[in-house]
């Protein structure tokens, strides 16, 4: 195996101190050009690699960022997380990606281990609507922004898209072809995200005349087998013609396999919207009509607000000052985009 060179290598190498080589690397006024030029020269020459985490951690600062998200092989995450990367390369963070599975234990155990790493900032989006990292972040004074999810409206930072009204414009929209029946795939209900598309869905109904049946609401689906699994039993046992509100296009896959595997047609027989707009659904066919998501301005502005508070948070450490930094709510405007599935 090769060696790595350290420091101390340098040093031996030039005759020099320790010192005088890390002030030269570090570009230091002390040291003139010419020696600051041999030390350099023959550092390139040794394939000299600084350690950015031993540094950071004598510094008492990193440069790293904490991602965490339910799944980022969700294609909804993947364009976020796309976003979130752009900002933080461009100010010289660097991230790391963890998945908690909506697990809340995990996503403390993992909270932990950031900390452990001495991390600027995280990026969460708390899993199951727990408030657990949350608390654990705020004692360990570790600036975080909540991306996609928040746990209680109007307080801590968040960007997110506006619930409420992607949830209205799906169920006002499925309203409109007269279906008796408008059913409603939702996810874990304790999330905001859940939460709010379900209000949005109560009040487009209530508006257009519908009372909610409890059966109509199909809680706790998760990903396209979910999404497959109800739809499957509601056809069991109502007959069409009826329409279905998925909570992501996820699930809407799962749902449209099973409309089609009993062969009933979109949406004559079964009028379906999805949310998220993923690249894929557009593609599929026929075409889903979805709510369109920005989700890479999305993660684009999270990462924009942790960068903010990080720095304040450094400016009132620097100043030894308590941090005056003010929580900020932003809701992303949805658009519904209608295509083949309604």
């Amino acid at each position: 195996m090769k060696k790595v060179t350290r420091l101390k290598d340098l040093a031996e190498g030039l005759n020099v101190s320790i010192t005088t080589v890390s002030k030269a690397l570090n570009d230091h006024p002390d040291i003139s050009a010419k020696r600051k030029k041999e030390i350099l020269d023959y550092a390139k020459q040794m394939n000299y690699m600084p350690n950015q985490v031993a540094k950071s951690f004598r510094q008492q600062k990193t440069r790293l960022i904490g991602v965490i998200f339910s799944d980022n092989t969700n294609p909804f995450y993947a364009r976020v997380i796309r976003g979130i990367e752009d900002v933080m390369f461009r100010n010289g963070y660097h991230c790391i990606l963890m998945n908690s599975y909506e697990d809340a234990k995990k996503e403390a155990q993992f909270i932990d281990e950031l900390r452990g790493l001495n991390v600027a900032g995280v990026l969460l989006s708390p899993a199951a609507g727990r408030g657990d990292s949350i608390r654990l972040l705020e004692r360990y004074d570790i600036p975080y922004v909540l991306v996609n999810r928040y746990v209680e409206k109007g307080k801590n930072t968040y960007v997110a898209l506006d619930d409420y009204m992607a949830g209205y414009l799906s169920a006002k929209h499925l309203c409109s072809y007269g279906n008796k029946e408008i059913f409603f795939l939702n996810f874990i209900p304790e999330v905001s995200s859940a939460k709010e598309r379900e209000a949005g869905y109560r009040q487009a109904l209530k508006e257009c005349g519908i009372a909610v049946r409890p059966e109509w609401i199909i809680n706790g689906c998760r990903n396209q087998n979910d999404g497959y699994e109800a739809v499957k039993k509601i056809l069991e046992t109502v007959r069409p013609p009826i329409s279905i509100m998925c909570y992501s296009d996820n699930i809407a896959i799962g749902a449209v396999c099973a409309i089609q595997e009993r062969r009933y047609m979109l949406p004559y027989d079964v009028a379906l919207v999805g949310n998220d707009d993923i690249a894929l659904v557009s593609f599929l066919s026929p075409r889903f009509t979805t709510i369109g998501v920005p989700k890479l301005r999305m993660g684009r502005k999270g990462a924009e607000l942790l960068i903010e508070r990080i720095r304040a948070k450094e400016k009132a450490d620097e100043m030894d000052e308590e941090c005056a930094w003010e929580d900020q709510q932003i809701l992303m405007r949805p658009k519904l985009l209608i295509r083949e599935t309604s």
